[in-house]
């Protein structure tokens, strides 16, 4: 009769002249209603009304519950306060882009067992649709399956979904690595940006930026000496000049220690140790020392807009050099020199794969050139040899 009150029965104490409804429900807890009936017919069909009411009450408590568990909108309000709480501003700001893109594109999505790969399909479809690239559309999936990866972890789902591949740009970067020339061509443009004042020492930041290969944002938590959650140099004036690299500051959240550069360990041995003090990276303005990775990117940025460094043309979008290049530059230039592996340690990659995709491979097309050199050389030496048959002449 009822979905939720497995058994009832009803009492009268004494000293009391109506009946109570004594009822127990399916999790085996027990409760009482008066029905203020003397009679026992009319206390049964008034225990009947009430037993209803109470059903209605469990089911609803049961949803809030659930929804509360297994909600999409509870879930993700959830997994900002709990698992982004410490994640960087940009990550938390990432999935919520990407979770309300989800909202709109694909709307009715109501429990979190919902995002299948069906919906996953569908979402990268429209997002094609409005004429995102495969990039664009690669980063929203990953922040969701992120954060159902946390909701498989707390038990809310049984597994994530396995939505079909949708393939890759064919430059996967959103830029590509300037030359020194094009640097230094966007750090003349400093002082008509920031000032004369402070051009000289933007452009020495440029410059420990192509030597380092940090991103922007790790500058400001870069400093010379050993500080609590920040990264820092050590060994600086010996054969193996090392950085530590604080977990709190770095977008993989891993605590290490990498090598540094003999380039950029000679810049940094060129200061006077007197002022070897602070932060190493100081963006000065007028108004101070800027303490906003937007801020010092925005100036960057139309240095490279002002010295028409092209990096990206697509979809009839120009994109100049911004400060990201000169991080995808430094891996550019270490790629043929070392092994993949030891160049992943100097970019802080947490994946090797996100090494080979973006900068070893990357790099294809100049050993291609370098064996085309090569060959062209031996041919050369080798002149007087007489050429082989064409592959015809050999059947």
């Amino acid at each position: 009769m009822f979905k939720h009150v497995t058994k009832w029965k009803l009492i009268r104490r004494k000293q009391q002249g109506s009946y109570t409804v004594r009822y127990t429900r399916a999790d085996g807890k027990t409760g009482e209603r008066k029905t203020a009936c003397t009679t026992r017919a009319k206390a049964e069909r008034k225990s009947l009304e009430l037993l209803r009411l109470v059903d209605e009450q469990i089911e609803e408590e049961l949803n809030q519950e659930h929804r509360e568990l297994n909600g999409w909108q509870e879930f993700c309000e959830r997994y900002i306060a709990e698992k982004l709480e410490w994640a960087p501003w940009k990550t938390r700001q990432a999935f919520e882009t990407a979770r309300n893109r989800l909202d709109d594109l694909c709307p009715g999505i109501e429990w979190v067992g919902d995002l299948n790969a069906s919906v996953f399909s569908t979402f990268a479809l429209r997002l094609r649709q409005e004429g995102k690239s495969v990039a664009t559309i690669h980063a929203y999936r990953a922040h969701l399956m992120s954060a159902l990866k946390w909701a498989k972890k707390l038990e809310i789902i049984d597994k994530r979904p396995d939505p079909p591949e949708i393939g890759r740009d064919d430059n996967p970067a959103r830029g590509r690595a300037i030359t020194r020339e094009e640097a230094e061509r966007v750090a003349l443009q400093l002082p008509s940006v920031v000032g004369e004042k402070y051009a000289e020492r933007w452009a020495w930041n440029l410059e420990a930026l192509w030597r380092s290969g940090f991103r922007l944002g790790e500058t400001f938590t870069f400093t010379w000496e050993p500080t609590q959650g920040n990264h820092y140099i050590l060994d600086l004036d010996t054969k193996r000049p090392m950085i530590y690299i604080a977990a709190k500051a770095e977008k993989a959240k891993t605590e290490r220690m990498v090598p540094m550069t003999p380039d950029f360990a000679e810049l940094l041995r060129d200061v006077n140790p007197a002022k070897r003090r602070g932060q190493v990276f100081r963006w000065t303005l007028s108004k101070g020392d800027s303490t906003s990775a937007k801020t010092v990117g925005k100036r960057i940025s139309q240095c490279g807009r002002q010295a028409r460094v092209v990096v990206a043309e697509k979809d009839g979008k120009t994109k100049y050099a911004s400060a990201h290049d000169w991080r995808r530059s430094f891996g550019c230039r270490w790629s043929p020199l070392v092994m993949p592996d030891t160049l992943r340690v100097l970019m802080r990659h947490a994946s090797i794969k996100t090494t080979l995709e973006f900068y070893v491979w990357e790099n294809a097309r100049n050993h291609s050139d370098v064996l085309n050199e090569a060959d062209k050389k031996h041919r050369g030496d080798d002149a007087d040899l007489k050429p082989l048959p064409s592959l015809s002449e050999m059947f």
